[in-house]
Order: C-alpha cells, then sequence, then structure tokens
C-alpha cells in the first residue's frame, strides 16, 4: 500500500504509550485493573469500572476479522493509488476490537474470521500505523 501524502495521527497524551509501542513494531492494549478485560482505544480510566490508571500489555497481534468494507471511493487523493482497498473491524485475540486495513490480499479474497497477523504501514516520515494482513 502506497504510503505518500497520507495522514498521520495527532499522538495525544493518553495514547502515546500505544502509538510509542507501534514505531518499535508492536501493539499495546490497557487492561482494567479491577477486572481483568482488555479494552482498546486508550483511555485514562477503565469502560467497565470507570477506576482510573489501566495496565498497559503487549498484545499478540493476532486476530480475526469481525467485519469489512470494501473501499473504492477514497477518502483522500492520498489513499487513491489504493483502492480499492478493505477496512475491517478486527478481533484480537485478547477481546478488544479495532479498525484498521488489510493488506497483502486481494480484497475478494477477504473472510469473515479469517485468521489476521498484525503489520504495518509506514507513512510520512517513518510513522508507523497498525494494520492486519491474513495469517
Amino acid at each position: 500500500m502506497s504510503a505518500t501524502g497520507k495522514p498521520v495521527p495527532e499522538v495525544l497524551p493518553d495514547a502515546r504509550p500505544y502509538w510509542e509501542a507501534a514505531q518499535r513494531g508492536e501493539l499495546m492494549i490497557q487492561r482494567c485493573r479491577g477486572t481483568g478485560k482488555a479494552f482498546l482505544y486508550p483511555r485514562r480510566w477503565s469502560p467497565y469500572d470507570y477506576s482510573p490508571d489501566p495496565a498497559w500489555e503487549k498484545a499478540s497481534g493476532r486476530g480475526t476479522l469481525y467485519s469489512y468494507s470494501i473501499v473504492y471511493q477514497p477518502p483522500y487523493a492520498a489513499f487513491k493509488d489504493d483502492c480499492p482497498y478493505v477496512l475491517a473491524i478486527v478481533e484480537l485475540e485478547e477481546g478488544p476490537r479495532m479498525m484498521a486495513n488489510i493488506l497483502n490480499c486481494p480484497p475478494e479474497s477477504v473472510r469473515i474470521g479469517m485468521a489476521l497477523k498484525l503489520c504495518f504501514e509506514t507513512r510520512g516520515s517513518g510513522f508507523r500505523i497498525p494494520q492486519f494482513e491474513p495469517a
């Protein structure tokens, strides 16, 4: 997937551990200290019991395809060369679901429930975005 001109996220303080890990080639999630449930996107408190300071842990990088859509119209000109591409919801092995693109496979071969593994797309001056590809 071409990454020229694509946007990169603004790294906010609550998400800094997530993005720093991505730059190292790792996927980090948070876990509620009270309930033990994992979650994603990064927050200062648990969405389960609102306790502060959830724990960070390295995710396995494995997941399954929960849902997807094939994108034929690019949201920005920078995505034009990628079309069609797969925008997906991936259920991580640890439980949380996250949005990502499915890379390195033709869109017509994508199926709900397929096994996926973490990969990264490099954008801008080297910023790495977590994505997935067939396992």
